[in-house]
């Protein structure tokens, strides 16, 4: 009998758990991807303790670089010290950096990406600004608060507040990533938010403020908010509203003066230089213009080859797609089908899963009508591990590239 009842509690606990485990989105599956092309980065392992990083505008208060937990950090030798760095920030790019609270007080960091006209105005206790981010103590736990800027009533729109989510005394890594107009933050390698993004002006600088919650007897430095960590990025190369598993883009030969109208496409092109394996000859390059495709959703879960593309969404991609095959037979181009492995563990893994992922995703456009089956099979069978698919709409052929070397176009 006792048996019998820990077998149906085991059970019991099984279909909870299971049923708990249906849901997924991209809080659970979404991976934070850093820019390649570093903009900043700053660790302070070779800093000197005591001393200051050059670059970086005071614009209240006074800070110096100190050691803590065998790391060395920013440190604000003042309640309310507020620093500055301006740079370029490019449309798509990834922030990170790492933070510490102490409890007494309740320490605090605010975060600010500005436009040059935010600059011009004043960057006060919270903005002016576009995004503004605090990472903050409450008590016995950590928390967070995340906005960004409304021009239309001229507020600031609140996107998700967790005052108690995080565990203290613990470094907390936290990134910011903009790509394909939309804005994710990242704690700890979770998304823990995303919104859509499209700031005023180009963002010219970014800032760090240092402040807490309460008063407390110990001195300000004695009890901050410490900052180390930072590395800002730009991508190499756009995307679609979806991030990782594969990439789309619309190609086509040369540098055509009028693109054809395209459903299933963002409003950005890029001139590219694109090497592609010819089926029967050696590789050759091919001058085009890639137009980045719109996708759902990541069609695959991390770790996995399997295309996950069902639902409404995706029958409506799909229309969208055949209803541009025809400008672009047209036109003369073809679909690119990129595959990506960054979440790998190893750089054997990611170029395998990049190269599957292509392949696969390939065989179900050709399920869903954009292809053939058959032709897909001799890009398959001599494939020699390419991370990348050219599918020519006029001919139904394949072709492997051997790489993607792509420039914004001006």
């Amino acid at each position: 009998m006792r048996y019998r009842l820990i077998c149906w509690m085991l059970l019991g606990w099984f279909i909870a758990g299971y049923g708990y485990a249906q849901i997924r989105g991209g809080a659970e599956t979404a991976r934070f991807e850093p820019g390649d092309r570093i903009l900043y980065q700053e660790d302070l392992s070779g800093t000197p303790i005591g001393s200051q990083v050059e670059g970086w505008e005071i614009l209240q208060g006074s800070y110096e670089v100190a050691e803590f937990q065998d790391r060395r950090w920013f440190r604000p030798l003042a309640y309310n010290t507020h620093i500055l760095r301006r740079m370029d920030f490019p449309q798509d790019f990834s922030v990170e950096f790492t933070t510490y609270l102490f409890e007494p007080g309740e320490a605090e960091l605010r975060v600010f990406l500005h436009t040059e006209e935010d600059i011009k105005r004043g960057v006060g206790p919270d903005g002016y600004a576009q995004v503004y981010l605090k990472i903050f103590r409450t008590g016995n736990r950590d928390g967070f608060w995340f906005a960004t800027w409304n021009a239309t009533n001229r507020r600031w729109q609140v996107v998700v507040e967790d005052p108690r989510r995080l565990p203290p005394d613990t470094p907390h890594n936290v990134a910011l990533q903009v790509r394909g107009g939309r804005l994710n933050l990242f704690i700890d390698g979770e998304r823990v938010a995303t919104t859509p993004f499209r700031p005023d002006a180009p963002l010219r600088a970014i800032s760090f403020r240092f402040l807490s919650h309460k008063g407390h007897e110990l001195p300000y430095k004695d009890r901050p908010a410490l900052l180390d960590g930072i590395r800002i990025a730009g991508y190499s190369r756009p995307v679609g509203r979806a991030t990782g598993g594969v990439f789309l883009y619309w190609m086509f030969p040369g540098q055509p003066e009028n693109l054809p109208q395209l459903q299933a496409a963002q409003n950005q092109t890029i001139s590219s230089s694109t090497a592609l394996d010819a089926l029967g000859g050696e590789p050759r390059t091919v001058e085009g213009t890639l137009v980045p495709v719109d996708l759902p959703a990541n069609p695959f879960a991390p770790g996995e080859v399997r295309v996950r593309a069902e639902g409404q969404a995706w029958q409506a991609f799909v229309r969208r797609l055949r209803a541009d095959l025809e400008a672009v037979r047209q036109a003369g181009g073809g679909l690119i089908i990129v595959g990506d492995g960054g979440d790998g563990r190893t750089e054997r893994e990611r170029r395998l899963l990049a190269n599957q992922r292509a392949i696969a995703f390939a065989a179900w456009l050709a399920r869903q009508g954009i292809g053939n089956p058959q032709n897909l099979l001799s890009v398959v069978a001599d494939n020699g591990g390419y991370e990348s698919i050219f599918f020519v709409v006029n001919n139904g052929g394949y072709r492997g590239i051997v790489s993607l070397r792509m420039q914004p176009r001006r």
